[in-house]
């Protein structure tokens, strides 16, 4: 796919073509560009909300991923309601850096999108924790498997390690977790079986931490 394609602009556009009854609040890129993953593989992924849309819906165009949400769901994604698919929620923190990743934002939503990026992902730290952990608890503990998109387990508890002393929630990560988890995205079905038990490890030190939230020091969050 040619830059030109890729530009801000004629996403925009295609957003708009596809939703052509829908009104457009604000996209942004989310996926391994949000989370400072990307390589040369990576597909382009893609949230949208939209003022009038009802529940989630997914869409594609080319080698793009659109993960479409009316601003409700949207609202409850962020708020880690369980009213919401697990799958939506180990996601929420994509939108930390919005922001930066801003494709298209409608100016009549300003004032709505800067509101919802002014609170802080600490907020629902716990919560969130709690979905990604009975998420990948099913794939890894249970189930036994070996997924691309476990890579999300280096990347969090990264995350929690920068948190447990800057107390912010941050989505960028030291180049060699990012170097890891480049190598595990391209070879993670040829790994041996041992990758689940150093995943199953981290999970169990995603979930002390979570735990130390529950009955510690609450100022943390």
């Amino acid at each position: 796919m040619s830059q030109k394609k890729l530009s801000k602009e004629f996403i925009t556009e295609r957003l708009k073509g596809l939703f052509a009854y829908n009104d457009l609040m604000f996209a942004y890129y989310c996926g391994s560009k949000a989370y400072g993953t990307t390589d040369k593989d990576s597909d382009v992924d893609i949230v949208a909300v939209f003022n009038d849309l009802n529940g989630i819906t997914h869409a594609a165009f080319e080698d793009i991923d659109i993960f479409a949400y009316g601003i409700e769901s949207f609202i409850q994604r962020q708020s880690i309601s369980d009213e919401l698919p697990l799958y939506n929620l180990i996601h929420a923190d994509d939108f930390v850096k919005a922001k930066e990743n801003i494709i298209y934002l409608n100016p009549e939503y300003k004032n709505d999108f800067n509101k919802l990026t002014a609170i802080g992902f600490e907020k629902v730290l716990p919560e969130y924790l709690d979905a990604f952990l009975e998420y990948y608890d099913l794939l890894i503990n249970k189930q036994k498997v070996k997924v691309k998109r476990a890579y999300h387990i280096y990347r969090v508890k990264a995350i929690i390690d920068n948190f447990k002393k800057s107390k912010k929630y941050d989505v960028d990560i030291p180049k060699v977790v990012v170097d890891k988890i480049t190598n595990y995205k391209k070879n993670w079905s040829s790994l041996e079986d041992d990758v689940i038990v150093e995943l199953s490890k981290l999970l169990d030190e995603i979930k002390e931490f979570r735990e130390s939230l529950k009955v510690g020091d609450q100022s943390e969050v």
